[in-house]
């Protein structure tokens, strides 16, 4: 199984890194691993520019994009880690987002790999209603262009008071969707 996570946290080591962290210390099967870590990777914003539509399944732009378009393109597993900085995706994850672009217009889609989907959104905030809403919302043609099937959205809110790895309920969501990827790929093997 090829697993592309994408932490998408300002901040190393904080709660969303350790929320991923954990949820892939879950992972028992066979795997490869990528881990996109947008303070350790050079992702340019994108600039509207349209040279990937006659150009199809390239992008203008010389950056780790490159290598990140083909891992999305094949991977079994996606996995996006990110807080939310007033109710919305950080910069740095949004312009890998916007980046997909270039695969979002591509007239033939069968190059991308059919996968599986988890989300994990952080807030420091307390719940409120639609904390992760925004979240949601960029990801709804993410999940279309990429081809993907939504395992689970898992929320952590309020961790300026409750650390990601002391928020047993959303811990608990981790796992038991970890035990779903396992049954699932341990059925496919």
């Amino acid at each position: 199984m090829e697993i592309v996570a994408i932490m998408g946290s300002h901040r190393n080591g904080h709660h969303t890194q350790k929320a991923l962290d954990y949820f892939l210390n879950k992972i028992e099967i066979e795997h490869e691993l990528f881990v996109y870590n947008v303070n350790k990777i050079d992702v340019k914003a994108c600039i509207a520019c349209d040279y990937c539509i006659p150009h199809q399944g390239e992008c203008v732009i010389e950056d780790d994009m490159r290598e990140i378009y083909k891992k999305m393109e094949t991977c079994d597993l996606l996995i996006v880690a990110s807080p939310v900085y007033f109710s919305a995706f950080p910069s740095k994850i949004k312009a890998l987002i916007d980046r997909t672009q270039m695969i979002y217009n591509l007239k033939d889609k069968s190059v991308i790999k059919k996968k599986k989907i988890l989300i994990i959104g952080v807030g420091g905030a307390p719940h409120y209603p639609r904390q992760f809403q925004a979240m949601d919302n960029t990801l709804e043609w993410y999940k279309k262009t990429l081809s993907c099937d939504e395992v689970g959205f898992v929320q952590f809110s309020h961790t300026d008071e409750l650390p990601a790895l002391e928020n047993k309920k959303c811990l608990e969501e981790l796992a038991e969707i970890a035990e779903k990827i396992n049954t699932l790929s341990a059925k496919v093997n």
